[in-house]
């Protein structure tokens, strides 16, 4: 955040310093001719330019414009000619010198001003990112949600598809979850789901990833576990949370449907999506 007012301090900063050069050039030419004009309107285009899509292109034009100015004067020296009757009025040397060295500052202050505000674009998606990153926990349970969930999963997968090995997924469904909030309420729901990661982080290991990507559903990433191994698992998983103690002390008993499957090289055609989409579907014939 001190960062972004850094930046946002130094464009304010070069933005006066630009609009100095500007009302100081108008000052000195101080000639409502219309070729003094016409240079001052398209010194404002160019430095517009510049702010908005960058030093390069403005310097470009700058050069450009010096370029047909000054083969302009040449010209008219050589030729001593004269548009007083169109009211045009040539600048002498010492005008183009200081007309072109304030074109060229003010275009290399316009796009430094167009890269301090690309810098803070820039600030600002990473401050977004990391909010997200933040966010990405589920305050209840300390699990990470569905969006981390989604790549989690997608990684493992890609790893396995490289280096072979497998994972298993395993995801839990509390069964009755509107029922028992109506019931006890948002205090109790926020205990239990508290009590949910707890329990859960208790049993898995620090490796296994935790998700809660719905409001009763859970999800645990069990890495390098076969099938066999996730049945223990579910066990002791039963034996845990079945059993729930309210914050008065008393008790109620739990119920969850369940689903598992291992992914390994069998599965590398299947897509996230469909991989999570056959899991769902078989929640509701595992009770736990």
């Amino acid at each position: 955040m001190r960062a972004f007012f850094k930046s946002a301090y130094g464009i304010y900063t070069q933005l006066l310093v630009t609009l100095g050069i500007f009302s100081s050039l108008i000052l000195f030419f101080n000639s409502t001719s219309t070729m003094n004009l016409l240079l001052v309107f398209l010194m404002f285009i160019i430095i517009g330019l510049a702010l908005f899509n960058g030093t390069l292109n403005g310097l470009v034009a700058s050069l450009l414009l010096i370029f047909l100015i000054g083969t302009t004067i040449l010209i008219m020296s050589v030729k001593n000619t004269t548009f007083s009757s169109l009211q045009f009025q040539m600048l002498s040397i010492e005008q183009f010198f200081i007309f072109g060295v304030a074109l060229i500052v003010s275009v290399v202050v316009a796009g430094n001003i167009h890269e301090r505000i690309s810098e803070v674009m820039n600030d600002r998606k990473r401050l977004r990112y990391e909010v997200e990153q933040f966010v990405s926990i589920d305050t209840d349970t300390s699990f990470d949600n569905k969006k981390r969930m989604q790549v989690e999963i997608k990684r493992e997968m890609s790893r396995v598809n490289r280096h072979g090995g497998s994972f298993s997924l395993l995801l839990v469904e509390l069964d009755h979850y509107k029922e028992f909030n109506k019931a006890y309420g948002s205090k109790e729901m926020q205990h239990l789901l508290m009590t949910i990661g707890q329990k859960a982080n208790e049993l898995l290991r620090t490796t296994d990833r935790k998700f809660r990507y719905l409001d009763n559903r859970f999800a645990f990433l069990l890495t390098e576990t076969p099938k066999a191994h996730v049945e223990i698992i579910i066990e002791k998983l039963s034996i845990l949370l079945q059993t729930h103690q309210l914050t008065n002390g008393k008790t109620v008993t739990l119920s969850f449907h369940i689903s598992f499957n291992e992914y390994d090289d069998l599965l590398k055609q299947h897509s996230y999506e469909q991989f999570i989409e056959e899991l769902e579907s078989e929640l509701i014939y595992y009770a736990m």
